[in-house]
């Protein structure tokens, strides 16, 4: 596994189980390793493919039918953005919700019962809900939705690559629904594969952007918010506190297109829906862009919110959003050097290889070295220390405790930048 020259493997010296076939089998901790641990090695998107075209949420809430026994299988991580249609059957099934025609709209969600009191909680919601957005695709007989919220008022709206990537295809169709039901045309600006981050744009020269906080000044058991559109239904909120901060969390349907996060964690419920909007703080303000659960998912790929919930840190993704405004194309940061999981038990990730004229080489990396510290935080893995990396920028200077021959050394690091291609 590259530090951030190539993507993240599904697995280290065996073929992982993954694809779109099956899932990983929970194991206990001991005896877990890359090729078996649901944390970094997940099996499949939360995209379910659809026919005909992408529809919105009911007028009424429907009865749900009976659940149908739910197969599931433990623990798979997957990226929460959503489909609702020819399969919403089964997520209605499963999940409850049935899905009707477009340009219909979620009893409640625009007709607010009178104001809310000034200075009140409601009054923050109130206030944050005309700048998050959701993201309806079509192409063809196919189609899906995000979210994605207004990140400045010129009309760039921060999604998820994994959202906006379904409008890739030949006459894709892209629009963004706002809180007040207005539906108009988007297009995208740019995107960033490894860190899972798009940039789209809506015609506009004064839209409510929200604010985006210092992610660093995060702490687990912050209060916190999560809107978006689960499930299709359109500019909900959920809340939850920061679970833990710095978790290492791959997503992806593929080693290609997998991407890997030093995620915030939350037990704000996230959906398959949620993908792209906003992690929003109790001063309304972003610290993060919601992108994948942890879940109890069916052999079908379907599952829901379990409490743990993964969100881009605010200072990851604003560099990247910035650097995709300003030149349509974003940079991932790299060490330089190919690692590899150590063995069971072994805290850290080992260098493969060095790659020449990068960091690594500057700094005197070498094969052999075992990297267990990352700016004195313990790295427990290869997976760990890349998510790192990648939450870091080019350009920042870093502190790498290295194990070399039983011996261990600090070693000062500048990372450099790479494409994010």
């Amino acid at each position: 596994m590259s530090d951030g020259t190539a993507p993240p493997s599904a697995g280290t010296g065996s073929e992982a189980s993954g694809g779109n076939t099956g899932h990983p089998q929970q194991s206990p901790w001991w005896a877990r390793d890359a090729a078996t641990d649901p944390w970094r090695n997940p099996s499949t998107h939360a995209v379910v493919t659809h026919t005909p075209e992408p529809t919105f949420p009911p007028t009424e809430p429907p009865i749900p039918p009976a659940p149908k026994a739910p197969g599931l299988t433990l623990g798979t991580v997957i990226t929460v953005s959503a489909v609702v249609a020819v399969l919403a059957g089964m997520l209605g099934a499963l999940l409850g919700v049935i899905a009707t025609k477009p340009g219909q709209q979620t009893t409640g969600t625009f007709s607010p019962n009178g104001s809310p009191p000034p200075g009140s909680y409601q009054e923050k919601i109130e206030q944050i809900l005309p700048s998050v957005v959701t993201i309806w695709v079509s192409s063809g007989g196919s189609g899906g939705n995000g979210s994605g919220f207004v990140y400045s008022p010129e009309g760039y709206i921060v999604t998820n690559q994994h959202v906006a990537g379904l409008a890739e295809e030949d006459n894709a169709r892209m629009e963004v629904q706002f809180s007040d039901g207005r539906i108009v045309p988007a297009e995208l600006v740019g995107e960033a594969k490894s860190t899972d981050i798009a940039v789209i744009k809506v015609d506009g020269s004064d839209l409510p952007a929200l604010s985006v906080a210092d992610s660093n000044e995060v702490m687990v058991g912050d209060r916190v918010m999560a809107v978006g559109a689960p499930l299709g239904l359109s500019h909900t909120v959920t809340e939850g506190i920061v679970s833990a901060l710095d978790r290492p969390v791959i997503s992806g349907d593929s080693e290609k297109e997998a991407t890997v996060t030093a995620a915030i964690q939350t037990d704000a419920a996230i959906n398959p829906g949620n993908s792209g909007g906003p992690l929003i703080n109790m001063d309304g303000s972003v610290i993060g862009v919601n992108t994948s659960i942890y879940t109890f998912a069916n052999e079908d790929g379907e599952g829901g919110s379990i409490g743990l919930g993964f969100a881009i840190p605010s200072n990851q993704f604003k560099r990247i959003v910035d650097e995709l405004i300003d030149t349509g194309t974003a940079t991932k940061t790299v060490l330089g050097a190919k690692l590899k999981t150590t063995p069971n038990g072994t805290l850290g990730a080992t260098v493969e290889s060095v790659e020449q004229n990068t960091p690594a080489a500057e700094s005197g990396l070498a094969g052999g070295d075992r990297i267990v510290a990352f700016n004195g935080q313990y790295v427990t893995d290869d997976v760990h220390l890349r998510a790192l990396i990648l939450r870091s920028s080019p350009g920042e200077s870093v502190t790498l405790t290295v194990d070399r021959g039983g011996s261990e050394q600090d070693i000062d690091v500048t990372l450099a930048a790479s494409p994010d291609e």
